[in-house]
């Protein structure tokens, strides 16, 4: 087991590592990896059974505490999709950037306190090697129209 896995398992979390994620639709792909890069595509908050966990915006549906929780989600997907991927999570180096996108009622402005969410995770799990440039973007529509979603690019270990 990681140290990264022993991290979740700690604070109570836990991710699959299914490489059945990874599958998508035509033409686009849910990750790259080029040299020693891990890219990974936008990733909604969804649960277990695959389906969106929180649908709806900020500052309507939804509070920024819960677009903090839906961002927590989001990030232990990203786990899902780095130990499928790599095999060990203790294969990243460390973390280079994330870009946030945040779905968003007019006015709500609190972006960054709703993409700490994912930025924490990563903090927790890996410490300094999870700490990360970071984008944070307001939208007024997503994918399933979901509440945040996270893309991210990752150094892996040789």
């Amino acid at each position: 087991m990681s140290v990264v896995e022993k991290n979740l398992e700690r604070i109570g979390l836990q991710i699959a590592g299914e490489d059945s994620k990874l599958k998508t639709g035509q033409g686009s792909v849910k990750y790259i990896v080029y040299d020693d890069l891990l890219f990974i595509g936008g990733l909604e908050p969804t649960g277990c059974d695959g389906k969106p966990a929180f649908v709806g915006r900020l500052g309507r549906e939804y509070t920024k505490e819960e677009g903090y929780k839906a961002a927590r989600l989001v990030a232990l997907n990203m786990l899902d999709y780095i130990k499928a991927v790599l095999g060990d999570l203790n294969r990243v180096d460390y973390f280079i950037k994330c870009m946030a996108l945040v779905n968003t009622a007019d006015g709500f402005s609190d972006l960054p306190e709703v993409a700490d969410g994912f930025t924490d995770v990563m903090t927790e799990m890996f410490g300094e090697r999870g700490m990360h440039a970071r984008t944070d973007f307001g939208a007024t529509g997503l994918n399933n129209n979901v509440p945040i979603i996270c893309d991210a690019i990752i150094k892996i270990k040789n």
